[in-house]
Parts: C-alpha cells; structure tokens; sequence
C-alpha cells in the first residue's frame, strides 16, 4: 500500500515534497506527492484514507484525538459477547457499503422490532396487540401520506406527526383512548430522535433515502468492530490494518490555520504541528459546533451557516446485566408510555423510552433514552442511575420477577469531547437558511500562482504574472456531509470515499 508520511518532516514547515505557493508546475501534477492530513479516524476517515492509497496517494496520515480508531463505532466485551454502545445495526442492503464490504455470514436479522415488542403503560397494563397494531397503522398511513404532502417549512416533525396521527385517528373514525394516544405518540417520537419536538424538519424528513432491503441487520455476538476489519484489512491482531503507521492517537487539534502564505494548511494539536498540502476534516457536527476558534481564519460564511443552521442530535444506550434473565425466550422487550399521572420524581427517567433484548446476549436488557435528559443521564452517579433503573423496570414489568442487575453501562456520547452527541439530521433552521449537508460538504479552496515551464515560450518575460488557479485545501466529510444518508456508517464510508476521489481526480486532472 506503501508508506505514510514521515513525522519527522511534519513540525510546522512543509515537507520536502511539498510546493510553496508559485512553484508549483505542470510537470508536477503526476510527480507531486501531496502531504495529506486526515482530522478523526472514524469511519470517514479511515474509508478516506484508504481510497488515496489504493490509488497511489501514501503520503497520508490520520490524526484522532481519542485513544481508538472508529469513531462512534464503539464495540466492547460485555457479559456473554460484545456489545456496541455506538452504531449497531447495517440498515438495508441494496446500495449500502457496508453490506457490501461484509461477509454475509457475520450477519444476521434482529429479531426485535416495535411491532412484536410489549407496549406497556406506567400503570402495569400491556396494550392489546390489537391496540398497538391499529396505532402503528395509522402511523404508517401517516408516513405514507408525508410523502406527497404540501407540508410547512417552519413546522417540526414532533409537531406534524401529533397532528397527522390525531387527524388520523378523527378521519378514519378510530375508537381509542385519546390519553394512551397521546402516550403512544410521546413514545414513538423519542423513537425518531430526541429533537423532534424542537427543531427537526418535517419538510426535509424524507430527504434520507433508505437502502433496501433487510432494515436491522446486526453484526451477531462480534459487534460492529467487525466492519473496521473490512474498511482497513485489519484484524484484533492488527486493528489499523494497511493504515498501520499512518494514525496519531491521543491528538486533540487546537487550531486549523489555512490559507496560508506558503499554500500549506498549519494544524496544531496540543503538543505537536503537522503542514499539510490538504486537510480532510471528519470531525462531528457536535464537534464542529463547539468549535467556534478551530479555524483561522474563519471558515466562510456557507460553511458557518451549515454548521451553526444543521441539527446534531443525542441518545443514551444504556446495557444492563443481569445474574440470569427473568423474561421468557420469546420475549423481546417493552416500549414504555408515561401516563401524566404517573411521571417520575426523577425527571431523566421517563426519557428511557423501553428496554430491550440485545441480540447474542442472553442476560442483557438494552435501555434507550432520548429528550433533553441524556446529558443527566450520562453524568448521573452510578448509584443513582441503577436505582432509578431498578425502579423503572418493576414499575412497568409488574409480572416479572425483576433482579437487581450485576452491572450496568451506558454510552456517554454528548459529554464526549471528541463527538458531542449522536448524530445529525435535518433541522427546521437548516430548512429556513437553505442549507444542509451538501453546502457543508463543499472544498474550501485558495488561489495558488501556477509557474510554468521554462521552456514555456507563452511567457514574454520571467516578471510576467503567473496565472491564479483555486487550490482545494480543506475538504468535509463525515455522516453529518451526506444529503441522503446522514446518521448511518454508511453514510459516513461514502463521504470519506467521495472526498478521496475529489482529491484524487484534482490530481489526476490535466490543468492546476
């Protein structure tokens, strides 16, 4: 695959092979070997970095501020197997890369879905799956509808959803208790992200475009790890795989400095510089957002407007273990709706919107919580938490013999520093400002002054101005870049794939 570029050359000054602005010529384009500097080693960047190496582009390193590779890819041993505290499924199959970079074998279909899980009431009364299948009906007749609906920019999704569903409900004559209608809804909305009340966009929803096929497909008792195997060649023996030598860890970037007078892009970390000819940035939105002084200069106004204007959103996975399970084998977890007289004293807990059965972990309850709570959730005391667990499971599962767990564990993404929550979507701020993945996904270029050949007898006269060309330096990538399939691996291996090939067609281009 050949070899990264040499930190001893990556303090601060351009390398030896790289081209200060007014040097560069035309000879050099097949020549150059261009020092490539890659922000983050989640999935866009490792698919990044790859893709430039496979097509002969080596001088390539990855900088990560954590201690791992991946991202929010996040697998770890747990109980009886693996567990993933961050993405956890393959959603479909047609057009999905990660599909199509795994072995059909190391996959296998979730057997939990809402449909054939319990929906149970905090008074103790599961719903009829009569009751639960007409409700879930009306939500797909909702869905379906949202397709070829005039619907309002300014509108949230939460907001349209209550109100399509009650119109629902009066149009087709429904006879159900408007209270358990109202839970089911609160419910099934932390289900589609935990802003959907405040600024996700119902005019932009379907601007996701799903891959077909089998929608939950899991990585069985090996967790999702897996799947970086694939991205890197890589193994438990060696997780960098052909990137082997070409990733920092444990480097926190302070600083981007670009559009530089030598045409180079100056980062620096905590305790080290690297120069650079281009900078692949696959931060998180959460990350970028909470980045106000990261860039110098500032980015440009398209740039500011997507980030501050795109939603990044938050959930808690939460794996409690126990001594052995106290639930039948065909049971598959509950869907938890609040009655208004029954909300807890502790706040955060009726954001755990159910537990479920985790695939390959026979003694495992998974707890999902979204809304504002799960930055609570996350630093709440440890005690506290499995009380308040504890708590929850017998208010809801009152025929079942409810143990006190052996451990728990939850992910803690937006109290990360290197992620600041889950994952973007489509906001209705985004939808009002015109802008959205695509424009931050846009290169960010500076004018290089191109000196030809001295053989070149089009120029009179070696003071003659040498032409302006635009130079690509930073370059976006990143779930949060994707227009279609924001949120997914998928989505974030494309994006990392798409800014290689942008790098590389400049490079294989016949003019500068």
């Amino acid at each position: 695959m050949g070899s990264c570029w040499s930190k001893k050359n990556a303090k601060g000054s351009p390398s030896r092979n790289s081209h200060v602005r007014g040097t560069l010529r035309k000879s050099d384009l097949v020549q150059y070997d261009p020092k490539i500097l890659i922000l983050g080693g989640g999935v866009a960047g490792l698919a990044c970095a790859v893709e430039l190496k496979n097509n002969g582009l080596n001088n390539v390193r990855i900088v990560e501020m954590s201690d791992r590779i991946g991202g929010r890819i996040k697998t770890m041993k747990f109980a009886d197997n693996y567990i993933d505290l961050g993405a956890q499924w393959v959603y479909g199959k047609d057009n999905n890369l990660v599909y199509e970079m795994a072995d059909v074998d190391e996959l296998g279909k979730t057997n939990g879905t809402i449909a054939n899980m319990d929906w149970i009431r905090s008074n103790g009364k599961k719903i009829t799956e009569g009751v639960v299948d007409q409700m879930l009906d009306l939500i797909t007749t909702v869905y379906d509808n949202m397709k070829d609906d005039k619907i309002d920019p300014t509108i949230t999704f939460g907001d349209y959803l209550s109100k399509m569903f009650d119109r629902e409900v009066e149009k087709q004559n429904i006879r159900i208790d408007r209270s358990l209608a109202k839970e089911f809804i609160v419910t099934f909305k932390k289900m589609e992200g935990n802003m959907a009340d405040t600024d996700m966009s119902a005019f932009d929803y379907w601007s996701f475009q799903p891959c077909g096929g089998s929608g939950l497909l899991n990585w069985r008792d090996k967790g999702f790890k897996q799947f970086l195997h694939h991205l890197v060649n890589g193994d438990d023996l060696n997780e960098h795989g052909v990137l082997k030598g070409c990733i920092d860890l444990n480097r926190r970037v302070r600083q981007v400095e670009w559009d530089r007078p030598d045409g180079s892009v100056l980062v620096s970390c905590e305790k080290e510089k690297y120069s650079a000819d281009h900078v692949v940035i696959t931060f998180s939105l959460g990350v970028l957002k909470h980045s106000s002084t990261l860039f110098q200069p500032s980015l440009p106004d398209s740039h500011c407007k997507a980030i501050n204007s795109m939603g990044f959103g938050n959930v808690c996975k939460i794996f409690v273990e126990f001594q052995e399970k106290f639930w039948p084998d065909d049971w598959r977890g509950f869907n938890a709706l609040w009655r208004a007289q029954d909300l807890p004293a502790q706040p955060w807990l009726k954001d755990i919107y159910g537990f479920h059965v985790y695939d390959h972990q026979p003694r495992v309850l998974l707890g999902w919580a979204c809304g504002v709570h799960v930055e609570a959730i996350e630093t709440i005391k440890h005690s506290a938490l499995v009380d308040g667990i504890v708590r929850m499971l017998n208010h809801f599962l009152r025929n079942f013999n409810v143990s006190r767990p052996n451990n728990v564990i939850i992910s803690k993404w937006s109290t990360d520093p290197a992620h600041r929550g889950s994952y973007s979507y489509p906001s209705v701020l985004a939808t009002e400002n015109d802008t959205g993945p695509k424009s931050l996904a846009q290169p960010i270029h500076v004018q290089v002054a191109e000196t030809r050949e001295p053989s070149d007898t089009s120029i009179s006269s070696t003071s003659e101005t040498p032409p302006i060309t635009a130079r690509p330096v930073l370059f976006f990538a990143g779930e949060a870049t994707s227009s279609n399939h924001y949120s997914t691996v998928h989505g974030a291996v494309e994006s990392g794939i798409r800014e290689a090939d942008r790098i590389i067609s400049f490079y294989r281009s016949s003019t500068y």
